[in-house]
């Protein structure tokens, strides 16, 4: 008999099957020995409720179609509970649960199914096994429509598989893939060099197509420290004082009675004149795409642009390129529908409060160069 993949734990009042690691070291084409030993296990649960626990990579296809199949045939309430990582093959056994839960830093990723061919082939041999994997396509797709229930149209998860899919479990969610998140439980992974290790399972990273969206998703899972959060708060101040600086308010009220025609007109003045002030110091380009955003003029912003430092060598650009990404996410966040008032630089008092916050923004610079 073929090593048994799972682990059944029959209980007095719910049963647990645990999937860990690869699902099956062989092929289950053609095989009536393994599924019928997992049917048999199954069958003595009696109906009772049935909790399954996945930590998998994947594996054979064919075994998780089997698993599945017999799990929607199983009397008693299926639940899925993703400890880890649900990927490849593992994903058509989750979706047999009536319910799936996933903890807020696991893994979920969908893709193609795959053949390894070691033998010599004819056009059409090529021709048998291309319909063959089309054909294996397919059924995984019915398995996925019927669990993300009208979420994602046939096309679009036929292209979210073409392209290997990671998700976090905030998109496995959004897209109907799991039921819910469990905030309170937590996955231990790491990652060493090209090793992967969730929950004592070992995944060797370079077995996919698409492992740098597996890192991305990995590193936003990592717990934020103290430093971390101090360096946040720092970046806010930042942010704080260039947006004070820059005058960024309540909207004004639209001039009445100004044509289309006027308006085009200053507005492309107004663009040109500030795209004159850039010098490729990138704090001052973040300054002047910023007013350009902010409907500001020439008028509004050169004060600061005089009192940016010039830009620093080498490495020691990281602090302003730093301050040009805060500036740009501060623009992405919706303060570019924002528009300052006027700014009034009659008043001595003006000036001088105007003076005392370029000091203070130039000083937090120089201070993070």
């Amino acid at each position: 008999m073929k090593r048994k993949f799972w682990n059944f734990k029959n209980e007095a009042d719910e049963a647990e099957l645990l999937l860990y690691g690869d699902i099956s070291d062989e092929t289950w084409y053609g095989d009536e020995v393994t599924p019928k030993a997992f049917a048999e296990d199954l069958a003595s649960c009696g109906g009772k409720k049935l909790n399954i626990r996945i930590n998998s990579p994947g594996g054979d296809v064919f075994a998780a179609q089997a698993i599945y199949n017999q799990l929607k045939r199983y009397s008693g309430d299926v639940s899925v509970t993703i400890d880890g990582m649900c990927a490849s093959a593992a994903t058509i056994i989750a979706c047999a649960g009536s319910t799936v839960t996933m903890p807020s830093n696991a893994v979920y990723m969908i893709h193609n199914p795959a053949c390894v061919v070691m033998d010599a082939m004819t056009v059409d041999d090529a021709k048998n096994l291309i319909k063959m994997l089309e054909t294996t396509k397919d059924t995984i797709l019915a398995v996925y429509h019927d669990r993300v229930g009208g979420k994602l149209s046939d096309t679009k998860l036929s292209h979210l598989m073409d392209n290997e899919t990671w998700m976090s479990a905030s998109e496995a969610l959004a897209n109907g893939f799991v039921d819910a998140i469990d905030e309170q439980a937590t996955v231990e992974d790491k990652l060493d060099g090209n090793m992967l290790i969730v929950n004592s399972v070992r995944v060797p990273l370079d077995k996919f197509k698409n492992a740098a969206k597996l890192r991305g998703i990995l590193a936003q899972n990592v717990p934020k420290t103290a430093e971390t959060e101090e360096k946040n708060v720092e970046n806010n101040e930042i942010l704080k004082k260039i947006k004070d600086m820059l005058g960024i308010t309540e909207p004004p009220k639209e001039e009445p009675h100004q044509t289309i025609e006027d308006a085009v007109k200053a507005e492309r003045e107004r663009m040109n004149a500030l795209d004159a002030l850039k010098n490729g110091n990138p704090a001052v380009d973040a300054i002047v795409e910023t007013a350009k955003k902010n409907g500001q003029t020439v008028k509004d912003v050169q004060p600061f642009v005089d009192a940016m430092p010039e830009p620093p060598k080498e490495d020691a650009g990281k602090a302003l390129d730093a301050i040009r990404d805060l500036i740009l996410d501060n623009m992405a966040s919706g303060a570019e529908d924002v528009k300052p008032e006027p700014v009034v630089d009659k008043a001595e008092a003006k000036e001088k409060k105007e003076k005392s916050e370029i000091d203070a923004v130039v000083n937090l610079i120089n201070a993070n160069r």
